[in-house]
């Protein structure tokens, strides 16, 4: 988690973000019609006063970014008082960011740049519970005024007094712990006293026993602790100087050997000139050793007969020999090829049937710029295999080079055979690392949804609610902590309860007469056109032909999304 100052990038579709966070906490039962309309207005405020926060002087804006998913975790305004008192504006956290910490941080830092002479206060809504145990517990005090808008709605002044700091010392405790609070709290902290002389070991472990980073002391209980243990080690080796101990010789040192077989004298050469000793065997031994003195080779044991053959004849020694391991056979750009082509086919048999098959076939042997292309490209791409292990990251390379040129000969070759049916502007998102990738812009492009803007909602706030309701009555389950992109209304009254709505991480969507379906996108194992509609896992989906292929295409490109390193 990268905790940095905001920008204005950072709160692209800040309105969708807002409402998914503080729906849980705000959606109680008994608002009135005014609080719920001042939620609204936060909601569709958001974006702006965020914006406008980042251009003033008195004003500090940090936020929490997930380098990983490249994505918004939450953020903070503060306002800066000149007087006596400065303000904290917001605080709002993703909520599948609940209970690790993240608002924790977020207050810490913003605290870190009050002065130590000013007091912090906020105004929060009565209802909100959660948040009212949150800053409870981090030093903040109800100080028994309202504080209101322009609107009427009351809300609570809750006030941190100065001076407090930003240590785990400055917490409160309260009689229960809220359920996104850290651990440890104040009462679990452990009980310091003067430490004793317990005579520690003066050995060096091979690992170290203290791991700043995961203990609850402080960076001075640290510091301390550390003193005293470094005082410890040096008086023990002083007391070990002063009394050294005696050292025995080797010859005293050596340890006297021990036999299963009393019976026999053993000789131990300790590497020094002595006379040679006559070894004696008080009693036979009862064994004998299984070679000729005079013939140093092995011998057969003496009941075991030598190996035949199936004539009778006594089988003559083999030699073994040693194999190494196959070497993996180089990739060829000929091989290469040949799976780019296996692939083709099947997706383009898929998406426009076999009778089309020819045609486009017959497209892709004659067209001179996407011979170039592919060659090129696979060219490339058996140097840099042949160049590195085989392993996850060249499987994902090789299938990442096959499906964009699947897709360019798809999009940009094949476009007078489907009539443009795909925009050409799909092509800026090949090759490109997926942790760059604005996932809401590459959905929207791959869907080309302008056409429909009437039925396609992304603006939660401003939409029907009756429709929203519906919707995720009927078929939008998403996660908590999924990111909602669009909501695209197909029924036939336009009440929300037919569609389809895509995240972050799924397609979601009901038909008429079917039941609701949904697919992750790194999870799809096949994606095919069946007549008018398409079969996602087995699962039935239309939204219209035109809609249906680059429903398709897009699955197709989603399925390859990588986020790792």
């Amino acid at each position: 988690m990268q905790y940095r100052p905001g920008k204005e990038s950072d709160f692209d579709h800040l309105e969708t973000f807002v409402w998914q966070a503080i729906f849980p906490a705000f959606d109680v039962p008994g608002l009135s019609e005014d609080q719920r309309a001042e939620n609204d207005q936060l909601v569709a405020e958001a974006r702006n006063e965020a914006i406008a926060s980042l251009h003033r002087s008195d004003r500090l804006v940090l936020t929490a970014w997930d380098h990983r998913r490249r994505s918004l975790v939450g953020y903070l305004i503060l306002s800066w008082g000149t007087g006596s008192y400065s303000e904290l504006v917001r605080l709002i956290v993703k909520r599948g960011a609940w209970g690790v910490g993240v608002g924790r941080e977020l207050l810490m830092k913003g605290l870190e740049q009050v002065s130590e002479r000013q007091s912090v206060v906020l105004a929060i809504r009565p209802y909100n519970q959660r948040a009212i145990a949150f800053f409870t517990k981090h030093g903040f005090v109800d100080s028994g005024e309202a504080a209101g808008d322009a609107r009427g709605t009351d809300r609570i002044l809750m006030i941190r007094e100065a001076g407090l700091g930003t240590g785990d010392g400055a917490s409160v405790a309260v009689e229960a712990d809220p359920p996104e609070d850290d651990f440890p709290t104040e009462a679990d902290e452990p009980y310091f006293e003067a430490l004793p002389d317990y005579r520690l070991a003066t050995e060096e472990l091979s690992e170290p026993v203290f791991d700043a980073e995961h203990s609850s002391l402080d960076r001075e209980q640290f510091t301390e602790l550390e003193d005293f243990i470094a005082r410890a080690k040096a008086q023990k080796a002083r007391q070990a100087e002063g009394t050294p101990e005696k050292k025995t010789t080797a010859r005293t040192a050596r340890p006297t050997p021990t036999t299963r077989h009393p019976e026999i004298e053993l000789e131990i050469d300790y590497g020094e000139a002595s006379a040679p000793r006559e070894k004696t065997i008080t009693e036979p031994t009862g064994f004998s050793f299984a070679f000729d003195p005079e013939n140093a080779a092995p011998a057969s044991p003496p009941d075991e007969e030598p190996p035949t053959t199936e004539g009778g004849g006594a089988q003559e020694p083999t030699e073994e020999t040693l194999e190494l391991k196959d070497i993996p056979p180089e990739i060829t750009v000929a091989e290469l090829r040949e799976e780019l082509e296996d692939r083709l086919g099947d997706r383009l048999t898929a998406f426009f049937g076999a009778d089309a098959l020819p045609d486009y076939l017959n497209l892709y042997r004659n067209d001179d710029n996407f011979h170039r292309i592919r060659d090129v490209s696979l060219t490339a791409l058996s140097t840099w295999l042949n160049a590195h292990p085989r392993n996850a990251r060249s499987a994902r390379r090789r299938r990442g080079v096959l499906a964009d040129l699947t897709e360019y000969f798809m999009v940009e070759t094949g476009a007078g055979l489907h009539d443009n049916l795909f925009p050409q502007r799909l092509l800026r998102y090949q090759g490109r690392d997926w942790r760059e990738i604005d996932l809401f812009r590459l959905v929207m492009a791959y869907l080309d949804l302008d056409i429909d803007a009437e039925s396609v909602y992304t603006d939660f706030v401003a939409m029907p609610a009756r429709i929203l309701k519906n919707a995720t009555a009927s078929y939008l389950r998403a996660g908590r902590d999924e990111r909602v992109f669009f909501i695209f209304d197909q029924s036939l009254f336009g009440n929300g309860k037919q569609g389809f709505a895509l995240t972050d991480s799924a397609l979601y969507w009901k038909n008429v007469l079917q039941p609701p379906g949904a697919a992750t996108y790194t999870t799809v194992r096949r994606v095919d056109v069946h007549g008018d509609h398409l079969m996602i896992d087995g699962q039935y989906f239309d939204a219209g032909r035109r809609l249906n292929l680059r429903v398709a295409l897009l699955l197709d490109k989603l399925r390859g999304m990588d986020l790792s390193d």
